[in-house]
Order: C-alpha cells, then sequence, then structure tokens
C-alpha cells in the first residue's frame, strides 16, 4: 500500500467513526502541499463533500452555492463546483457567466469549464483572465483526455517511460492539469509536446536529485 492508499484509507477510517474534525484537518493538511496527484486531489474533495453532506442535512440551496462561490475560499469554491458538476449546468448558465467575470479560485473556474464541456453546453462565456476577456463556447471543445494535444503528448510520455510506470503515471497527471489549467485558452499539438519535454525534464530531475 503507497502513501496515498494508506492516507486516504485513514480518512475513510475517521468518517466511519464520525470523527469528522480529524478528518477533515488531515484533507485539509494534503490539500495544503505543493503537488497533489489529481485522483488523489479529486477523491479528497469528494471526502470533503462528503463531511458536509454528513454533517448537513441537505444538499447546499443555491443560495449557498452562489455565497461559496462569490464569498468563499477557494476548498468552498471547489465544493460548490463540485457540487454544480452534479446539476444540469443549464439551469446556471448565468452563475457560471458570472463566476468567469469574478477574481475566484483558478483551480475551480478550470473545473467547472471542463463539467460544461462534458455536458456540451452550447452558450458564449465570457471568461475574465487579468485584464483579458476571453470568449468560449464549451461544446466546441474536446474534454481534455480526449483532445489531440493531450493524445499526441500522451503517448509521448509512453515512449519516454514505456519501463517505468510511476514516473508515467505521474507525467500523464502532470501533463492533465496543466492542459485543464489553461482552459478556456488551449494548446497546439506542439505546444503540448514541448509541455511534455518540460514534464519529463521536471520529473527526471526531481528523481535525480531524491538519489
Amino acid at each position: 500500500m503507497n502513501y496515498y492508499e494508506e492516507m486516504i484509507g485513514k480518512i475513510e477510517e475517521l468518517l466511519k467513526e464520525k470523527n469528522y474534525e480529524s478528518a477533515e484537518k488531515m484533507i485539509s493538511d494534503e490539500l495544503s502541499v505543493a503537488y497533489v496527484p489529481r485522483d488523489i486531489e479529486k477523491k479528497l474533495y469528494h471526502l470533503k463533500e462528503q463531511i458536509i453532506k454528513d454533517t448537513s442535512p441537505r444538499k447546499l440551496s443555491d443560495e449557498e452555492l452562489e455565497e461559496y462561490l462569490f464569498e468563499g475560499d477557494p476548498d468552498h469554491q471547489l465544493l460548490s463546483v463540485n457540487e454544480l458538476n452534479g446539476k444540469n449546468l443549464r439551469q446556471y448558465i448565468d452563475l457560471c457567466q458570472r463566476y468567469f467575470e469574478s477574481e475566484g479560485f483558478a483551480n475551480a473556474k478550470a473545473l467547472l469549464i471542463d463539467s460544461l464541456i462534458r455536458q456540451e453546453i452550447s452558450h458564449v462565456f465570457q471568461f475574465k483572465r487579468g485584464e483579458d476577456i476571453i470568449s468560449f463556447n464549451p461544446c466546441t471543445y474536446a474534454v481534455i483526455e480526449d483532445s489531440e494535444p493531450f493524445l499526441a503528448a500522451s503517448a509521448q510520455i509512453s515512449i519516454d517511460y514505456m519501463k517505468e510506470p510511476s514516473k508515467l503515471q505521474l507525467a500523464r497527471q502532470l501533463l492533465y492539469k496543466e492542459l485543464i489549467m489553461a482552459l478556456p485558452d488551449t494548446y497546439s499539438v506542439e505546444q503540448a509536446l514541448v509541455i511534455e519535454k518540460n514534464i519529463v525534464a521536471y520529473i527526471n530531475n526531481a528523481f535525480d536529485s531524491a538519489e
């Protein structure tokens, strides 16, 4: 059992014991580190959402969703987005638009765009990034894991780390995070391959330094 599996297991055990305070502290400590694999990050936020559901008799109201998005800290913004992910986002076009115009948490915005893409929402949104305004229509995008840039760079990762599965998995996670965090901007295949080279160099250097 690796570190992440053991950590997730401990949190789940705490939840079974209804020790929500200790479980939430473990989750917050893990999310505060510089890098968390995407699949583990999703599990942690799912567990955090479970704590809210277990300690609350109902789901977040629309008013609470809005409050979390515009007045909450990054964790609450992500929780709000995670709950929105399970809803029909066609009914929340205005809320999404206002959030994209806000100074909200970049990770939460990226995940919300990903959900809009997955639901094939046809609407032109205006996304504020610094002083720039980016117009985008989610239905014209492919989900990251099916996009040509990701597939091309992922194939190169398979070649680079054919006999090193742990590095291969980490490289794909970093690639996915890089591409999703760029949304609503997208990379070309050529740009994604450059990103892949940089990720491989970063991982190799990190592993060499640890030896």
